[in-house]
């Protein structure tokens, strides 16, 4: 009989400490789960800002098209300078543009750098963290690159007048033969 209550008792010794196990168990999964939400809203809110950064830069796609059909207006006045006048603003125009730009996705990295420096995602490996240095590096190399592609299309309109001025002579020349 006392064998009988000593086993009893060493079972339920065990499953006390099975059933603690399972406890810190459960807490830890809930911690987890709490980040994974939170870590899910902070993608949402990511996704939203990017969807913000997508209007903004068709905005200002349409902008430059629109400043584009005013250059080929402007090709008429080209006798007073309006179309130098023309050519110095959307140059200017596309400078704030993409200062802008440059400014909306600046601040969208950085607080995407500083949300995932605070949470601490179980199971995954981190990314190593850029220093500052690093990080104003890329910064400047995709700010050329957006600058680049704003020249190559200002090179393109420009092709495109002198085009047109090319075919505006040319009609001028067979008119007047």
């Amino acid at each position: 009989m006392k064998e009988v209550m000593s086993s009893l008792m060493d079972k339920q010794g065990r499953l006390i400490k099975g059933k603690t196990a399972l406890k810190l168990r459960v807490t830890e999964c809930e911690k987890v789960s709490a980040i994974n939400q939170e870590l899910k809203e902070e993608i949402q809110e990511i996704r939203k800002q990017n969807e913000v950064l997508k209007t903004t830069y068709q905005n200002y796609e349409s902008s430059l098209k629109s400043l584009q059909a005013k250059v080929q207006d402007g090709i008429t006045d080209r006798a007073e300078g309006g179309l130098e006048v023309v050519r110095r603003k959307i140059q200017e125009n596309t400078k704030v543009a993409v200062i802008e730009v440059m400014k909306e996705k600046e601040d969208l990295v950085r607080d995407a750098v500083d949300k995932k420096k605070s949470f601490v995602i179980y199971g995954m490996k981190e990314k190593k963290e850029q220093n500052k240095f690093t990080r104003e590096l890329e910064e400047r190399e995709m700010a050329k690159t957006v600058i680049k592609r704003v020249q190559d299309s200002t090179q393109e309109v420009d092709q495109e007048v002198e085009e047109v001025l090319g075919w505006e002579d040319t009609v001028k020349g067979v008119g007047n033969q």
